[in-house]
């Protein structure tokens, strides 16, 4: 039976860093890299940049966001980092947008997605999450996932913002209440919760 231990906290709270050092040891590692760059992107380079630098090279790769269910089902390695669930959440979103909603891609906030929309959308991607979840409970694996604490900062401005906190607490609480370690990480300090 696969573990999964899911590592949360804000932005560069040192949530990646706790994970990897949790596996350091690990033999046989592969870091699924969930961001991708749609556009030439300078700064989202150097983080990539920085992460790839910071783990061992001995570990495998994976730069993918989609048919992570169907990965988990062909488990290759023996423990996997997935960083992160926000940007996997994020890139699914986005794709599901543009195959159903075209016309509503800006998500700007005087032709943003209706009530019916957005609750379709959010579905989805729990549906989506809970395959994830059954694909690497019924493997061998152990699984780290590292995402972003999004609901502990201002009431985002944008109803894009607010439709995205409100679908990535939903998705946050599921993959904690089936993993079978939590930890929180502040200012690079770590607590486990369960």
């Amino acid at each position: 039976m696969g573990k999964i231990c899911l590592v949360t906290g804000g932005v560069r709270s040192g949530k990646s860093d706790f994970a990897e050092q949790q596996i350091w040891h690990e033999q046989d590692v592969c870091y699924i890299a969930t961001g991708v760059m749609h556009q030439k992107d300078e700064e989202f380079s150097e983080r990539i940049k920085q992460h790839q630098e910071r783990r061992p090279s001995s570990w495998a790769t994976l730069e993918q966001y989609y048919d992570l269910a169907q990965c988990f089902a062909h488990q290759q390695h023996k423990t996997y980092l997935l960083d992160c669930v926000t940007m996997l959440t994020t890139n699914i979103l986005f794709d599901k947008v543009a195959t159903q909603y075209p016309d509503k891609m800006a998500m700007a906030d005087d032709d943003f997605l209706t009530r019916e929309q957005q609750s379709g959308l959010i579905d989805q991607l729990l549906v989506e999450w809970q395959a994830i979840l059954r694909s690497i409970k019924a493997s061998s694996a152990t699984v780290w996932m590292v995402t972003n604490e999004v609901g502990m900062g201002i009431v985002p401005e944008t109803r894009l913002g607010r439709f995205y906190r409100d679908l990535q607490g939903k998705i946050n609480q599921l993959i904690a209440k089936e993993a079978d370690e939590v930890y929180l990480v502040i200012c690079g300090l770590s607590q486990r919760l369960k």
